[in-house]
């Protein structure tokens, strides 16, 4: 085929002549082009000048999709990752659930819940009422013949156990650690709860049985003295038995009466409900641990917490 026209070189503009073997050389800047005879299906002369130029973009263009190619082949491999990583913490929230599950169903009660425990070097850095109410007052003058000093109540309170509600008013409570609540036993405890508000002191009875006695009062005999007690009353299930129990704020008069309780030599305990009675004699560790939180309560009415 013969080269009916000249042409330019794409790389410094000079003419192009053609020679006989079908190739063609820039006489300025050296360049060599290869002519081919042109079909449907080839390029034109000019397009296969310019072909070695794009092969440059088109070479980089698929090393682009190559990378991007290998790119791909990692994905499967980072989401297998991150599902794993997923799995490890959606099972450390079941664990961490199960485990506030079955720490509640051991309680099996209201009074305690939402409870959280106070290292022992927090304890006395919680903000303290500055003054005594007239309740508050009257309570520390009943409990006057009860033995409390800074170093007993320090000691008495360490042994406590002690937990920060985590609702409401920022609020500690002071529970024995002998205390009945929560076990199968028939008797009494004392809880604290105290805040920046004022110091508060609750009375607690429960009374274990295979059938509801549906109590309706209290009574405490101690040597010839009836002292009647009538809180509001509720029930429900412990370790498969119906308990019948009381949790109450106790304030005036009633202080005297767990000075008593916790003091006295022999103390019966009289339950009276509408599906029947029950009496039983209030255990020595019961008596010691009722003494041990009003000792507490005074301690903390006398500002050793502060």
């Amino acid at each position: 085929m013969e080269i009916e026209r000249l042409l330019n070189c794409t790389n410094c503009g000079a003419v192009l002549t053609a020679s006989t073997d079908q190739i063609i050389n820039c006489a300025y800047c050296g360049t060599v082009y290869h002519q081919k005879l042109q079909t449907n299906n080839t390029l034109s002369s000019t397009e296969t000048a310019t072909e070695d130029t794009q092969r440059e973009p088109e070479s980089a263009e698929n090393g682009k999709a190559s990378e991007a190619f290998q790119s791909d082949n990692y994905v499967p491999d980072r989401q297998n990752r991150s599902l794993g990583a997923n799995i490890i913490i959606i099972a450390s929230v079941i664990i961490i659930i199960t485990i506030a599950i079955v720490k509640k169903m051991g309680q099996d009660q209201a009074p305690r819940s939402n409870t959280l425990t106070i290292d022992t070097v927090m304890r006395f850095g919680r903000t303290q009422p500055t003054k005594l109410t007239d309740m508050e007052q009257s309570s520390l003058e009943k409990l006057s013949t009860l033995d409390i000093d800074q170093t007993l109540f320090n000691k008495l309170y360490k042994n406590a156990d002690v937990s920060g509600l985590s609702s409401g008013i920022q609020e500690t409570n002071v529970i024995d650690n002998k205390s009945i609540f929560g076990k199968p036993i028939s008797g009494l405890y004392i809880d604290i709860y105290y805040s920046d508000a004022g110091y508060s002191i609750y009375f607690g009875s429960q009374h274990l049985s295979k059938n509801p006695l549906e109590l309706q009062g209290l009574t405490f005999i101690i040597n010839d003295e009836h002292l009647q007690y009538q809180p509001n009353f509720s029930a429900d299930t412990l370790q498969h038995l119906t308990n019948d129990y009381s949790h109450e704020m106790i304030y005036g008069i009633d202080v005297l009466m767990l000075l008593k309780l916790a003091t006295a030599d022999k103390v019966a305990i009289h339950f009276m409900g509408k599906n029947g009675q029950d009496q039983i004699i209030l255990p020595k560790d019961q008596q010691d641990a009722l003494k041990r939180q009003l000792q507490i309560y005074k301690g903390l009415l006398l500002g050793y917490a502060k």
